[in-house]
């Protein structure tokens, strides 16, 4: 996992003042990785934490511009795989593939810096096309879907929050302690509570971590 190692303050008169980035609260690590300390500018992400029904978890950062999704549907061939596409700001909708039973997807939680939504996919829509099915179980643009309300979706990763609490709890630890670890330390911090709560990576195990970062800094506030 790569992020940022040192925090320098330059003074006008040409002073300079340095820290280790890992001693900042979990909230202030939020809020420049937001302004793009550590990373390029405008890169900051968001998450998408997909939930199946037999307790399978799945995390993926996407684009810090995407604001919510716009379909969730599976392509039925030979293999069937899901396709979830979400409106990004000024751009063009990003994909997230996903290979493991698309269809048995529970839950949907897209967590970003200022936003969550949730969504309960729910197939609703067939479309037929040549070799192709194309299962339908959200889409922004077609009657009859839609997200769930702000008290269900809080409800949900207030689930979410508790679990990892309850994680930090048998450890000893406060969120607000996390920030200090080592580099080294945090990364095995990360792994075992990624394991604890059953949370694997969609695409690449650095999108576990960085959301976990992201919940840490929501608990410490």
């Amino acid at each position: 996992m790569s992020g940022p190692k040192r925090i320098v303050v330059e003074y006008e008169d040409g002073t300079r003042l340095e820290a280790p980035f890992g001693t900042l609260s979990g909230r202030v690590q939020a809020e420049l990785s937001s302004l793009g300390a550590g990373e390029a500018a405008g890169t900051a992400k968001n998450f998408v934490l997909l939930e199946w029904k037999d307790g399978w978890k799945e995390v993926a950062a996407v684009d810090g511009r995407a604001v919510e999704l716009l379909r969730f549907y599976t392509l039925e061939r030979v293999e069937e795989e899901g396709r979830l596409s979400l409106e990004v700001a000024d751009d063009y909708p990003e994909l997230l593939v996903i290979k493991r039973l698309p269809r048995r997807i529970e839950h949907i939680l897209f967590v970003g810096r200022d936003a969550l939504q949730a969504y309960a996919p729910e197939e609703k829509v067939t479309v037929k096309e040549g070799g192709k099915v194309e299962h339908v179980f959200y889409d922004k643009k077609r009657p009859g879907f839609k997200m769930e309300d702000a008290s269900a979706t809080s409800t949900r990763f207030a689930a979410v929050l508790g679990s990892l609490s309850e994680e930090l709890q048998k450890k000893g630890l406060r969120a607000s302690a996390v920030a200090a670890l080592g580099e080294d330390e945090r990364r095995r911090l990360y792994g075992e509570l990624a394991r604890g709560l059953g949370l694997r990576a969609n695409r690449q195990q650095g999108d576990v971590y960085e959301f976990l970062q992201l919940a840490l800094s929501k608990l410490d506030t």
